[in-house]
């Protein structure tokens, strides 16, 4: 993943009533076995476009199969990973601050009721020109890059806006046999670098809700453990604050919810196939 970022000097005083670019990323086949785990962006919305290839990608609480051609909206806060370890695919991700939509939360594109994945068909190539022109401005830095990088942001969403984005038909549907469990893992996304104990749960007034039962409906909706879903959650975190803080790997373990460092950095290898250092040394330049 090659990760490059606007200047904040230019962010912070950029027009506050339009969205504001702040980075964007390549991900390339060689990246495939590094994965970006579970994390959440506080004010951060994010496009994805597939270019090539396939994978699949987990959203808040399911799992989408995605392939050239598809267009990806992650609102702010939304639990999202990328997993394609053994797919061959290449994408770009644009993030980008100050969205507020008539009749939405702040920091959500789209409603948050709407299904993520959308079909750009005859817009691709057109809306990958975007992306790219994006990337290859800000990778030259050249005279007044950072204009020209927003000014054609600007015209992706407003060709997003006023085209792919409006899919009515794009509704999750709802299951309220499973609103507990849902409503357990939104304090464990809000709560993620604390102790959690499942078996707790039982004894617990909010929910009352059988630990077994829980674990079980837990796995079967999000494909993790809930225990393997808090490491994932926290290595995430720790992914984002390696490529955009300078805290040491051991500020970072305790930041995220790890007592030991140790025990940390080996987690993280096993998950991202790098350790923490060898992670911010590949993807910060």
């Amino acid at each position: 993943m090659h990760q490059l970022f606007l200047p904040k000097s230019f962010t912070q005083k950029f027009n506050e009533n339009n969205p504001c670019f702040i980075y964007i990323s390549q991900v390339n086949i060689e990246d495939r076995n590094h994965p970006r785990t579970l994390h959440a962006h506080s004010d951060v919305v994010e496009l994805l476009l597939v270019t090539e290839g396939k994978g699949e990608i987990f959203i808040d609480e399911r799992e989408y199969l995605v392939k050239k051609g598809d267009l990806v909206v992650y609102n702010s806060d939304v639990v999202h990973e990328e997993f394609f370890k053994n797919e061959a695919v290449s994408l770009y991700c644009i993030g980008f601050k100050g969205v507020q939509e008539k009749g939405l939360r702040p920091g959500a594109l789209i409603s948050d009721q709407k299904m993520p994945i959308f079909k750009t068909r005859e817009n691709f190539n057109i809306i990958k020109n975007i992306f790219e022109t994006c990337f290859l401005v800000l990778e030259q830095r050249q005279l007044n890059y950072a204009t020209i990088v927003q000014q054609f942001f600007m015209t992706l969403v407003l060709l997003l806006k006023s085209n792919i984005l409006q899919n009515k038909n794009n509704m999750k549907k709802k299951d309220n046999k499973l609103a507990i469990v849902q409503d357990i893992k939104l304090y464990m996304d809000e709560n993620f670098t604390q102790e959690f104990k499942v078996k707790n749960l039982e004894s617990n007034p909010r929910w009352n809700i059988n630990s077994f039962y829980f674990a079980h409906k837990f796995k079967e909706l999000y494909g993790y453990s809930p225990i393997e879903y808090l490491q994932r959650r926290r290595i995430g975190e720790a992914q984002t604050q390696l490529i955009t803080t300078k805290s040491s790997v051991t500020e970072i373990a305790h930041k995220v919810g790890f007592n030991s460092s140790a025990y940390f950095s080996t987690l993280f290898k096993k998950i991202v196939s790098l350790s923490p250092r060898e992670y911010r040394d590949r993807y910060v330049k």
